[in-house]
């Protein structure tokens, strides 16, 4: 099971070799670019997020919530078709005003949660988007009770199986996700509205993987590759075709079974090799921008 999922998930992986625009230089095949309204900034989109407002950010269980929320395998069905994940119209667990999915989104930021193409089960037959809320902030914190034990993970639950016809999730998930949903809070934002999206981001959710619970194994191992995955799109040039090999020989090897003291000095060794080709990769925002053209 492991297996099909995830090679459906980063199929892209298999190729080392980074794709080219029509004048040879690197092609951008960022998921992301996906859900922008064509009136949105793609460079300021893709190198800046909002800023991370979690109350309990050392929390193993909330860094491994982190880590599932953006796993499009998580709610499976045709949005681990399309690659979304939660976190696709909550960007860092907040809103995203620039999310248009054709069909689903009607403005900018809103998408039809009650829409027969993620599942049956609550499609209404009415075109009805609404606005994706911002998790942390007082209005989205409101929208279910997450201080009443059971509440938020039987919510969660019903959205993954009932909203995009996901398989029905372990209990050690749908607590790590609850434990992320929970710390989100608009009280602990950072002090600027936003913060630059960075290789460190990922190498942290691959480092909260480490400690995932063999009972719901696959579902962690999925959203380790999906972010091994979205570092391989941001390291495109042909500059860095070993790094992109290295990603993908971790990936399999993760879906193999890798030996987890292999893993961590894959991490390890994968910090320094990341932070040495940042400045020529697509978290650059010139270097961005020049590909977009």
């Amino acid at each position: 099971m492991r297996r099909a999922a995830a090679a459906a998930l980063i199929a892209g992986l298999a190729a080392c070799a980074a794709p080219l625009a029509s004048d040879g230089s690197p092609a951008v095949e960022i998921d992301a670019l996906t859900w922008l309204a064509d009136t949105a900034d793609p460079v300021a989109e893709l190198v800046l997020q909002p800023a991370t407002c979690l109350t309990a950010p050392e929390d193993p269980s909330v860094q491994r919530g982190a880590l599932l929320f953006a796993s499009p395998m998580l709610l499976g069905g045709q949005a681990a078709k399309a690659r979304l994940s939660c976190a696709s119209c909550h960007r860092n667990g907040r809103d995203h005003p620039a999310f248009v999915f054709t069909g689903i989104s009607g403005a900018p930021g809103t998408a039809d949660v009650t829409h027969g193409l993620f599942s049956s089960i609550r499609a209404d037959g009415t075109f009805n988007p609404v606005p994706i809320p911002d998790l942390a902030a007082s209005a989205g914190r409101s929208r279910v009770d997450r201080d009443s034990e059971g509440v938020l993970e039987a919510f969660l639950r019903a959205q993954i199986v009932e909203e995009f016809s996901g398989a029905t999730p372990e209990d050690a998930v749908i607590a790590d996700l609850a434990a992320y949903i929970r710390a989100l809070d608009a009280r602990a934002c950072s002090a600027a509205p936003s913060e630059p999206q960075s290789w460190r981001d990922e190498l942290a959710l691959l480092q909260a993987g480490l400690t995932r619970p063999e009972t719901a194994e696959d579902a962690y191992i999925n959203a380790m590759r999906a972010a091994l995955g979205r570092l391989h799109d941001r390291y495109a040039g042909p500059e860095h075709a070993t790094l992109r090999a290295d990603l993908v020989r971790i990936s399999r090897g993760l879906a193999d079974g890798m030996d987890m003291n292999m893993l961590k000095a894959d991490l390890k060794r994968m910090k320094a090799d990341l932070a040495a080709a940042e400045a020529g990769s697509f978290y650059d925002p010139d270097v961005l921008r020049q590909a977009l053209r």
